[in-house]
């Protein structure tokens, strides 16, 4: 998993930025003000005097608003229920309809997302002006690729020919969580298959147990490794694995290993990129061609004037390699982690 390349300053003044535009498309402080007498008004009556906070909130401040929101979560549907059965106990026994768990969370959530509109209908975060939101919002953050995977693009595309964006997941799930379906900190720009029922789906995430990707990445806790030679792949021909294994300097009761493990586990991530062997086999190839020495003689041998074309060693590396190495331009290209691995694996001086 990769971190989004942003500052948590920057991140910050975007939330900033995106708690305006919410403000400005949408009422929703007007619409929690008003709400009606009902069983939800206590609720949203807390929502609104937190709703910069539940917009703009870092996930730590978020998962304090879980917390807070909790037991009145649990007495609206109590009192939803007690509503509802009371009125259904006048009917007719042909006319009753029982009401289940199931269709407490469900009147739970249409209700919330009346309020908080990530895709409820036309007007909504992801389909209002034809998507023009969540197009700018993609736009914004910027991932070329998955942050979870890194093995699919998620450019942001919008033209009269070709639209296309990353989808949104919803670090904490927005069915359980609903007021949280527009929360800055809380839209994950991924691919499809990690955001998929497969995957991620309806999974529960936090961050005492995931990584999440606007905070934190894997980058300095597993590494890519084929535990194969040189002589054994170019020589031999013999088979390796290709998987992900914990740097030197981290044992598997480190906090942050558990996490990064989870989050591995969720998202199938060794299994995905066993399919990948032959990226890192052309990385073994050109990490034998291009040692180090070779390497810094091409930054030598092309010049013009006096200056080479290359800024450093890094870029002929990263031109060689075909990949970035620098992680804050993991986001850029697919694979870029694993080929930075990989080289680094097979001797190439990484800086």
């Amino acid at each position: 998993m990769i971190q989004i390349p942003h500052s948590s300053e920057d991140l910050d003044q975007m939330a900033i930025n995106y708690f305006k535009l919410i403000e400005k498309k949408f009422n929703i402080r007007e619409n929690l003000l008003n709400w009606p007498e009902d069983e939800l008004k206590s609720l949203m009556e807390v929502i609104e005097t937190n709703l910069y906070t539940i917009l703009t909130g870092r996930p730590k401040e978020l998962e304090d608003i879980i917390d807070m929101l909790k037991p009145l979560v649990i007495t609206a549907k109590k009192e939803y229920e007690e509503n509802y059965n009371k009125i259904n106990q006048q009917k007719p026994p042909d006319k009753q309809k029982p009401l289940n768990r199931t269709g407490i969370n469900k009147w739970f959530k249409e209700k919330v997302f009346e309020i908080f509109n990530y895709d409820a209908n036309a007007y909504s975060f992801t389909k209002m002006d034809k998507g023009a939101m969540a197009y700018d919002h993609a736009k914004t953050l910027n991932m070329n690729t998955c942050p979870y995977c890194n093995t699919n693009f998620t450019y942001t595309i919008k033209t009269k020919k070709l639209k296309s964006r990353p989808q949104f997941d919803h670090f904490y799930n927005k069915g359980r969580h609903p007021y949280l379906a527009l929360s800055f900190f809380n839209l994950i720009p991924s691919c499809s298959l990690c955001n998929s029922g497969a995957l991620k789906g309806q999974k529960q995430f936090n961050i005492k147990n995931n990584l999440h990707p606007f905070l934190e990445s894997f980058d300095q806790i597993y590494q890519f490794r084929t535990n194969i030679d040189t002589v054994e792949f170019l020589v031999s021909q013999k088979k390796f694995d290709l998987e992900l294994v914990l740097c030197d300097n981290k044992k598997e009761s480190d906090p942050d290993v558990k996490k990064a493990k989870n989050n591995l586990d969720v998202f199938a991530l060794n299994d995905r990129y066993n399919f990948h062997k032959d990226i890192a086999g052309d990385v073994i190839k050109n990490a034998h061609i291009y040692c180090n020495t070779a390497i810094e003689d091409l930054y030598k041998s092309y010049k013009i004037g006096d200056k080479s074309i290359f800024e450093s060693p890094q870029e002929v590396k990263e031109l060689v390699f075909g990949n970035y190495f620098n992680p804050l331009s993991f986001h850029q290209r697919i694979h870029s982690k694993l080929v930075r691995d990989i080289a680094e694996e097979f001797g190439v001086t990484i800086e």
